[in-house]
């Protein structure tokens, strides 16, 4: 008798574990890759950085959002982190990089864009004392297939990223 609830408990375990690893095995296969910028903007001053992102995988993505997130997904606020953001999609024929208010031109609706390969973004950035953060990060809710996915992206850019005080 103990044998035969031994034996089914050993299945019933391998079951549970198998189930769990084929959850993890329908994870899609891809990652994103953004860009990065050296760069260490004035205190009060909006800047619009345009970046190359890459998604690795086979299939086109929507991208459904886009956050700034700190340690345990907290979300970034100018209150705490000194820094205030929005992100918009961009021509992926726009040239990378550093933009002011008046030079940037237009900026595209970031509600489902479609990456497929590379595409650009733009983060539309104020800033007042920041410090850099290893612990920065970029959540991307994206869809395949009417899938809703999200991934957390190490972004070099974002991490460290500081501010030089005016005057100096």
């Amino acid at each position: 008798m103990n044998r035969t609830i031994g034996f089914f408990l050993s299945s019933l375990i391998c079951l549970l574990v198998l189930v769990g690893c084929s959850d993890k095995e329908e994870d899609v296969a891809g990652e994103f890759l953004l860009g990065n910028f050296g760069f260490t903007p004035n205190e009060n001053e909006t800047y619009h950085i345009v970046v190359p992102i890459e998604w690795t995988g086979k299939e086109p993505v929507n991208i459904v959002s886009l956050e700034l997130i700190k340690g345990e997904e907290e979300p970034i606020t100018l209150e705490e982190d000194g820094i205030s953001y929005e992100f918009f999609g961009a021509d992926p024929l726009k040239t990378t990089g550093i933009y002011g208010d008046s030079d940037i031109g237009d900026l595209t609706n970031l509600k489902n864009l479609v990456i497929d390969g590379e595409g650009k973004l733009v983060l539309k950035l104020k800033t007042s004392k920041v410090q850099a953060d290893n612990e920065r990060r970029v959540k991307i809710k994206f869809s395949i297939n009417s899938k809703e996915i999200e991934k957390i992206v190490k972004w070099k850019t974002l991490e460290q990223l500081t501010t030089k005080q005016q005057g100096n």
